[in-house]
């Protein structure tokens, strides 16, 4: 890494403090990026957001005070630029559509390795959305064509779930909805493997068709979705709380 590339600053919002004393050491090990503040509580986090201004803020959902979901829509109100990107053990579909109508720009599990999280922190950083491929699988499998207004949210702030009137509908200042999109099984397989970050040769190898098959197949998922290329198709998906991107 060049001494003189800017380095990205993190916030890390994580209520488990061996969990965040293990992250804060993952990522530290890299040059590039810089952790100006951590907290336990999401209402702490948005504060800390309006003064730090981070790049990045790391968010779970499960947090003190604030859920991470709400958190990150109100950090989202303080400063768009701010990036955030979801680590949590959650990978239920109320979850995941949830953080993503809430602005986040990136969805990992705990799992993740930290060579994949740094991987998805610079590409967040860079403009891109990012899904792990388990939660790209869930997403594109389960929620093809639903309208987002029918998902609820668990109200997590409260951590009640054994009652059925604990919950809420997604909130949103306009209306969110998943389109039909017509891709074909097909175009959704390729579509699962472009979120997995693979290649057009791998993904050719991996359902054994030719490299101009995959070309044709990306095309034609690019003019269904009317964006120029890979990167603007993930981004128009999350950024407007979509799956079928």
């Amino acid at each position: 890494m060049e001494e003189n590339k800017q380095k990205i600053r993190l916030m890390l919002v994580e209520d488990h403090i061996l969990t965040r004393i293990g992250l804060k050491a993952s990522l530290e090990k890299y040059s590039n990026l810089e952790i100006i503040a951590e907290t336990a509580n999401g209402k702490e986090a948005v504060d800390i957001a309006k003064k730090e201004k981070p790049a990045l803020v790391i968010m779970d959902i499960n947090i003190l005070e604030l859920d991470g979901i709400e958190a990150t829509r109100m950090i989202k109100e303080v400063d768009r630029n701010i990036k955030v990107i979801m680590l949590t053990s959650h990978d239920s579909e109320k979850e995941i559509i949830a953080s993503f109508a809430s602005g986040a720009d990136g969805y990992c599990l705990k799992d993740t390795s930290p060579e994949q999280l740094y991987t998805a922190i610079t590409s967040v950083y860079e403009g891109n959305a990012w899904l792990s491929s388990q939660v790209a699988e869930k997403v594109l499998r389960n929620l093809y064509g639903k309208d987002i207004s029918q998902i609820k949210q668990t109200d997590l702030s409260k951590k009640k779930t054994d009652t059925p009137q604990q919950s809420i509908t997604i909130q949103s200042t306009s209306s969110i909805h998943i389109p039909i999109i017509p891709l074909s099984e097909r175009e959704l397989e390729v579509l699962k493997l472009i979120v997995d970050g693979k290649s057009n040769q791998e993904i050719g190898e991996k359902l054994f068709v030719t490299l101009a098959t995959v070309k044709t197949h990306v095309k034609n998922i690019l003019n269904k979705l009317s964006v120029d290329d890979r990167t603007q198709a993930a981004v128009k998906a999350m950024r407007e709380g979509l799956v079928t991107f």
